[in-house]
């Protein structure tokens, strides 16, 4: 990618492009482990092979039709204990970004807590964040993203995938696509920096996927009925009960039916 293209101040700037790789996430904190790249660069591909996604799922890609990409960030002006704000930053971004790809869709494209964005409750996208944390601040941080963008066939066993094709009937350029989602990854990251919070705060919400609806949800051992309301400052997400009592739920103790 021609860096004179990317309309950003520093996301993209440096970007280095892989014909296929493993993930994008692990070649990333590989470089980090050797080196400290600047901030805003990027590791991009058209062909993962392994691509990992929340709770160990494995990202499943047909060969040049999607896009796989991870933003090295070095947010060290936030605190262990603010790492669900660079989770609503980015998520935020990969939003906004459908939103604009999508105009007929805008009002249907949900943030499905914590991350991955769905339109028509179905997912087109999915984050992996992973923090590298000294000093009690965030030293650096991988933002792994992955964009279902021109395929149009997935495994059966994957329920509820959608593609920006699927859903428009247009064939997407990738590479402006990279592009696009660097300038919105920017603008996130900058309000993050800014300490701009409550508005990263209210627009999460915004897109929160079955925020005040009531919906089955999955705990251990039992399903229930409940009501989003908003997520905890350490990103747990916040449910009422019928009983009206409210319970906090981690990732990993409650699932979407």
């Amino acid at each position: 990618m021609h860096s004179a293209l990317m309309e950003t101040l520093f996301i993209g700037q440096n970007a280095i492009h892989l014909t296929a790789v493993d993930s994008t996430n692990s070649y990333a904190s590989e470089m980090l482990r050797q080196i400290r790249p600047v901030e805003g660069t990027i590791i991009y591909t058209f062909e993962q092979n392994k691509g990992r996604g929340q709770r160990g799922n494995e990202w499943h890609s047909e060969p040049n039709k999607n896009v796989a990409l991870s933003i090295i960030l070095h947010p060290v002006f936030m605190a262990p204990s603010e790492q669900f704000m660079l989770t609503k930053a980015v998520s935020l971004a990969l939003a906004d970004l459908m939103a604009e790809l999508l105009p007929d869709e805008a009002s249907e494209v949900k943030i499905k807590w914590p991350n991955d964005i769905y339109v028509h409750g179905q997912k087109i996208a999915g984050i992996l964040i992973e923090n590298i944390i000294a000093d009690n601040s965030i030293q650096s941080c991988i933002a792994g993203i992955g964009i279902n963008v021109n395929q149009t066939e997935f495994n059966p066993v994957i329920k509820k995938a959608v593609s920006l094709k699927l859903l428009s009937g247009k064939e997407y350029d990738l590479v402006s696509l990279v592009e696009g989602l660097c300038r919105y990854v920017e603008a996130r990251y900058l309000q993050l920096k800014s300490r701009k919070w409550e508005k990263l705060d209210h627009d999460y919400l915004k897109y929160l996927f079955q925020l005040n609806e009531w919906k089955t949800y999955i705990v251990p051992g039992e399903e229930f009925e409940g009501k989003i309301l908003s997520v905890s400052s350490s990103g747990k997400l916040q449910v009422e009960l019928h009983s009206a009592e409210v319970k906090e739920y981690d990732l990993k103790e409650i699932a979407f039916v």
